[in-house]
Formats: structure tokens, C-alpha cells, sequence
């Protein structure tokens, strides 16, 4: 074999293995991206399943909230001897159920962001 020949042989090796590297980092390339998205759609899950979380603790408190309110509007709207003391344990009531629900709210987005 004729040095010309050899070199011919090395520069057909060469250009073979810069194809194969090409190829590889392409690869490399296209796991990177598919892993991204993986990790993309795990976190989708896990927002979603946060709201979901998220609603199914504040619904209740958010109906008994509600549920406070519309007792103490039919108390104070039948009775005027007495509304203020009534007035007064409503408003607890709510204050104690709005804290409540403000509470989880929080809780709920600290959750979701960490």
C-alpha cells in the first residue's frame, strides 16, 4: 500500500468518524430535548394535581363561609332587638371562616410554588 493510499484510507476514517460524532451529538441533542420535556410534563401533573388539591380543601370552607354568611343575613334581617349581639357573633364567625379559607389559600400557592 502506497503512502498516498494510506492517507486516502485515514482521511475516509476521519471523515466516517466526524459523521458517526455528528451523529452522536445529535442524539445527545434529541435526549436533552426529550428529557426537558419530561420534566415539562411532570411538573404539569403536579400543578394540576395541586389545584386539585388546592380545591377540593378550600371548596368545603368556601361553602361553610357562605354558609355563614347566608345564616347571619337571615338572623340580622329578622331581628332588630338583638342584632347587634348577633351582629357581633356573625361577624366572628365569618372573620374566623374568612381566616381560615385565606389561610389555605396560602398555604395552597406556597405549596404550588415550592
Amino acid at each position: 500500500m502506497t503512502t498516498e493510499e494510506r492517507i486516502a484510507k485515514l482521511e475516509a476514517k476521519i471523515d466516517a468518524l466526524q459523521a458517526k460524532q455528528a451523529a452522536l451529538h445529535q442524539q445527545l441533542n434529541d435526549a436533552q430535548i426529550e428529557q426537558w420535556q419530561a420534566r415539562i410534563d411532570d411538573l404539569e401533573v403536579q400543578v394540576h394535581l395541586a389545584a386539585m388539591d388546592a380545591r377540593d380543601r378550600l371548596s368545603p370552607m368556601l361553602d361553610r363561609l357562605r354558609g355563614t354568611w347566608l345564616e347571619a343575613r337571615t338572623q340580622l334581617e329578622g331581628r332588630t332587638e338583638t342584632a347587634a349581639t348577633v351582629a357581633d357573633s356573625l361577624r366572628i364567625g365569618l372573620e374566623s371562616a374568612y381566616r381560615d379559607l385565606r389561610t389555605a389559600v396560602i398555604e395552597a400557592r406556597n405549596k404550588v410554588s415550592s
